[in-house]
């Protein structure tokens, strides 16, 4: 190998070792970030995948409950009227089939969030249900409203977000993603993370 070949192959190393150094020192590392943590009247609140998480003791038991919001987002959620509680089996979770049809994405993620909690650990079982007989989707679903005597979730997809309660009957209202603060905050309520309503 003549002189002007291994100076030629020294460089080479020497500026790949170089390029390598630079790449490693000049580009920031991607750290893991930690979990977004919220605590919030003695529960710990850990983000996963843009949801929720929380451990809730019922009954002895441990939970692990997910929601959309954490309790901080959906603090000014607002709650009017008494509640007198749910009379009897089955809660009827009702919406309105008249209600604006790109609202129906956010009524369909409501009604399931919704349903798991109320059967998995609340241990209510739960009927869909309309407020008219409009549409395919409620020709073989009961009528309930508000003014049913049966227990009712009401959901309402128009603004203000807001709980309604009304004897046995709480409907809630929001708008688009809006719908899920006020889901989220009657859950709250039912798990005793928020203080009881006065």
């Amino acid at each position: 190998m003549n002189e002007y070949t291994r100076n030629f192959l020294i460089g080479l190393a020497a500026t790949v070792v170089l390029a390598f150094l630079v790449i490693v020192y000049a580009i920031p590392s991607k750290t893991i970030p930690d979990s977004n943590v919220v605590e919030y009247n003695y529960f710990t609140f850990t983000e996963v995948g843009g949801l929720w998480e929380t451990n809730i003791d019922l009954d002895n038991q441990l939970y692990s409950a997910i929601f959309r919001y954490n309790p901080k987002q959906v603090e000014d959620v607002y709650i009017t009227g008494n509640f007198t509680g749910f009379k009897k089996d089955p809660i009827y979770i009702t919406f309105d089939p008249d209600s604006d049809k790109k609202e129906f994405p956010y009524l369909a993620l409501a009604t399931t969030e919704l349903s798991l909690h109320l059967i998995r650990a609340l241990n209510f079982s739960v009927e869909a249900a309309c407020t008219k007989n409009l549409t395919d989707a409620c020709i073989d679903r009961p009528i309930v409203t508000c003014d049913s005597n049966e227990s009712v979730i009401y959901l309402l997809a128009k603004a203000p977000t807001q709980i309604t309660l009304d004897k046995n009957c709480a409907t809630l209202s929001g708008e688009g993603l809006d719908l899920l603060k006020s889901v989220d905050r009657l859950l709250f309520q039912w798990y005793k993370i928020f203080a009881p309503l006065t």
